[in-house]
């Protein structure tokens, strides 16, 4: 552990191997519990029908069922997953819902007439690429009670258990023939299927109101998700 730059070096010899470890594998969880620091900041649970009465800006945990989630994508109009959505027709979107982008800033990058990416300007001299989930807008519902909330590049890939989109076409682990795009559109699914748990969303929200305290605008923003369990757990409250 590198006490200066706060990071942890792994090193590996010939006989070493890799393998993706999902966030709910007792090894994960036991590895990032000896890393994770403990804080004493707590954040207010609300369900969705209150929060929005009170019409507050800030961060809040919200209890709600994911209904839909809506990917704008330039080639078409949108991808929109829905408890309707079959496994087969989630498999087969995963590829459009990734973009090239540059590896400083994000940007999505276009390509020439000879399909060859165009440079970033902006971050020149930097030229890396990388591939990115694109961002979402993902609908839940508390009863009769909706709302619409961004959701981020780097949310999209905590939501499918941290692939990485460039992981998608490779096999978990040989001789399997399973890939990591299958178990994305798995967890996919199992999220949006009609009659599912609900979970406990972070978000952050802006209001802004008129002399009546009225809603002029409203918007709000994924910043972590879990699986309702009752309570939320500890990285829950940071």
């Amino acid at each position: 552990h590198n006490d200066v730059l706060e990071s942890l070096e792994l090193h590996s010899t010939f006989w070493s191997s890799c393998e993706c470890l999902f966030d709910d594998d007792i090894r994960a969880i036991t590895f990032k519990a000896k890393f994770r620091k403990s804080m004493t900041s707590f954040v207010k649970m609300s369900d969705l029908a209150t929060y929005l009465e009170e019409k507050r800006s800030g961060v809040v945990l919200i209890k709600a069922q994911i209904s839909e989630l809506v990917i704008p994508v330039p080639a078409a109009q949108k991808i929109a997953l829905c408890a309707r959505s079959s496994l087969k027709s989630i498999f087969s979107s995963l590829p459009d819902i990734v973009y090239t982008g540059c590896a400083k800033c994000g940007l999505e990058l276009e390509t020439d007439k000879n399909k060859i990416y165009k440079q970033c300007y902006g971050c020149l001299p930097f030229t890396m690429k990388k591939l990115y989930y694109r961002p979402a807008i993902m609908t839940v519902a508390d009863g009769i009670h909706e709302v619409c909330i961004h959701v981020g590049s780097k949310l999209m890939e905590k939501i499918l258990f941290n692939i990485s989109p460039d992981w998608l076409n490779r096999v978990i682990a040989p001789p399997s023939e399973v890939t990591f795009r299958a178990v994305a559109a798995d967890l996919l699914h199992s999220l949006l299927a009609g009659g599912g748990a609900p979970c406990v969303l972070k978000l952050h929200s802006l209001f802004v109101l008129d002399e009546n305290s009225c809603p002029l605008q409203r918007e709000f923003s994924l910043l972590d998700l879990y699986p309702d369990s009752g309570e939320p757990g500890p990285s829950a409250l940071l």
